[in-house]
This record gives C-alpha cells, structure tokens and sequence, in this order.
C-alpha cells in the first residue's frame, strides 16, 4: 500500500538544495561537451515522451500492473489497446525509467511509475489533465500569445479556462482531480516549512474542496479552520472535510475574493492562487485579506517564486504553461510578489523555500 503523501518523512532543504547543485552542474557539463544541436536534438525528444505518458495515464496501466509483472499482450487485453503499438509505448516509457521491461516482454511497475497508481501520491489526473487535447491544442497556439498577447487557451477554444470548463463537466472534473494530485504532492513540503503551532483559527482563501485544509487540521487538532471559495467550488466540501474528520473545527464560508472575504483568522493560505491572475487581481485579493485581517495576523502565500538569476527552474517552465493557458496569470520573482504585498498594504515578512518548486512567503499587515 502507497504511503500517505502527508505521513512521507522529507530530507532536509540543504541536503536537496546540494544534490540539486551537483544535478545542474552535470547538466551544464553535458550540454557544455556535446554540439549545441545535438543537445537541442536530445531535448526536444520529449515531445514523443509526453503523449506516451499520456496514453499509460489514461488507459491506467499502473492498476493492470498493480499486482505484479504482466506480458504486453495480458496487459493490451485488459485496456483493450492494440498489443503490438502498445508495447512501442511501453518500451519508450521503459526506457526513460518509466515503469520496467523485463525478458519477453513483460512489464512491471516501478518506483516512478507507482505514481501513476490512483491514491495518495498519485500524479495520474494531473498527467491526464495537463497532457490532454484541451491543453495540447492550448499550447499548440502559443505562438499566438508571444505575437499578441491574448493566452492561447482563449484563442484554441474561443473563451477562457474557467468559462470552458464550467461549459464541459468533464474536463471540469478532472481538472479538479487534477488538482487535488497537485495539492497532494505539495502537502508533505509545505507541513515541513510551515508551523501553524500557533495559530487558533486559519482561513484557507481559494481552498476548494478543502483538502489542504483539512490536512492542516488533522495535523494540528486543537486548530480551527475556515474554508472559503465560490459556491460552486464548494460542492465537495462538506464531504472531504466530514472524511477526514476535521468538520466540526471548519466553518465553509461561500463568497468570491475579488468583492469580500468575510474572515477573521490568525493566519490566511493563499496556495497556488496569486499566480492564475494578473497584478490587478491579485492586489484585490491581497487588499481584501488585509481589510479583514485582525492584528497581528499573518497571510502564507502559498506559490512557485522564480529566482533572479539564470538557473534552471520548474517555476519558469510552469511560467510558459500560465502564459499560455491562463488570462493575465504568471509565475512571479521574490521582487515582484513583495512590490504587489506592499501596494497592498502589506510587508514580506519572510520568504521559506522548501525542498520542492514551492515557496511559502509570509506576509503581516504594516507597522
């Protein structure tokens, strides 16, 4: 049975920021040794990598797989997938430590591949999600956005996400699916960097169904929650929070952050928030929190900051993909989050990196 995401015991920053030097350094050297067009030719290579990590997500392969080693022609019965084009799949996905093939063709799971298994630590619906057509044909029209300046989302399918996927209950469930994977993999980070120890009431603004949320309370029980988020993104809440037995400690408080938040807490998580939006919005948000925070209050901003320099990052990659799927949405450096936290009234009080792409800035009303 997979470990629960949560329970998982993390290595400390300094170690991965140290194994992460070394990675980079070996990465500079390859590409330092080699013609820059054969290093271009390996990179790009990732584009048939992709899809085909797309098909094993969708067809579910790691399930069929969960059990023990299977022939290519069992596991092609069971999805019902051409045998001989599925194993050219399996073998590409193999190759780049994507499950493992062992003699006559048969396949088993490894270490990578378990987290294409549904449960905690699974990435399954945020590979179906983000490596679907809807996003695919996105991200085919970025050349539109580079040359006007309208996200290519809008332009492929003729109005924003969020009105696209209200109009398609489908995509709409994965992509919530999707990110409750995200808010999985991030939980175990931001329980290690974060200590909420001395709050008694936390607000999770934009929280969804609550599965931060609830998190959070499991972990800390004397703590009092409010989940706050749009009536329609609040449909699942009540039973996320009864199922992790966190909701008699959790009021839900349906309202929209761009007209009032309602709220009075110790302490406020904007996760994964400030980046779907442009700075206008965002300094509405902001501003609406510190209108309703009590003194002495805090606002964990909860998102991927991209450093200054020219090292290689996952936020400026992921700054491509809110580029082009997102209306006005960026990823953002420490100097740009602390210009909208003081327009907003507010001080960065501390920036926390932890072990993974997320980065906790902590800020306090002025004075």
């Amino acid at each position: 049975m997979k470990q629960s995401s949560a329970n998982k015991k993390l290595p400390p920053v300094w170690l991965v920021n140290k194994i992460n030097s070394f990675r980079t350094a070996l990465l500079t050297l390859n590409k330092k040794i080699f013609p820059g067009n054969v290093v271009l030719y390996e990179q790009f290579q990732y584009f048939w990598l992709l899809p085909s990590l797309h098909v094993a997500a969708t067809l579910n392969i790691a399930e069929v797989l969960r059990n023990g080693p299977k022939s290519i022609e069992d596991i092609s019965n069971e999805v019902h997938a051409h045998s001989p084009s599925l194993y050219r799949v399996m073998r590409s996905l193999s190759s780049h430590g994507i499950f493992k093939e062992k003699e006559n063709r048969i396949f088993t799971l490894n270490r990578v591949s378990m987290a294409l298994l549904d449960g905690p630590g699974s990435l399954r619906y945020t590979i179906i999600h983000h490596l679907g057509i809807v996003n695919w044909v996105a991200m085919g029209n970025l050349l539109h956005t580079v040359k006007t300046g309208e996200d290519a989302f809008t332009h492929a399918h003729g109005k924003p996400i969020y009105d696209y996927l209200s109009e398609h209950p489908e995509e709409y469930e994965l992509f919530d699916k999707s990110m409750s994977n995200l808010s999985d993999m991030g939980l175990p980070l931001i329980l290690q960097a974060c200590d909420f120890s001395k709050a008694c009431k936390v607000a999770d603004i934009g929280g969804g169904e609550g599965f931060l949320l609830s998190q959070v309370l499991k972990t800390y029980p004397k703590l009092q929650g409010f989940l706050f988020d749009l009536p329609e993104a609040l449909v699942k809440s009540e039973t996320m929070l009864e199922s992790n037995g966190v909701g008699p400690r959790t009021e839900i408080v349906p309202g929209n952050f761009f007209e009032k938040i309602p709220v009075s807490a110790d302490l406020y998580i904007l996760k994964n928030i400030l980046h779907n939006w442009d700075d206008t919005h965002c300094l509405k948000i902001l501003s609406n929190i510190k209108e309703a925070m009590p003194d002495g209050a805090q606002v964990y901003i909860i998102d991927m900051v991209i450093p200054e320099n020219n090292s290689p990052s996952i936020s400026k990659l992921l700054d491509i993909q809110m580029l082009g799927i997102m209306e006005g949405g960026r990823e953002r450096t420490c100097k740009e989050f602390s210009v909208l936290i003081e327009k907003a009234g507010l001080r960065l009080q501390s920036l926390i990196q932890t072990i993974g792409p997320l980065s906790i800035l902590i800020a306090t009303r002025k004075g």
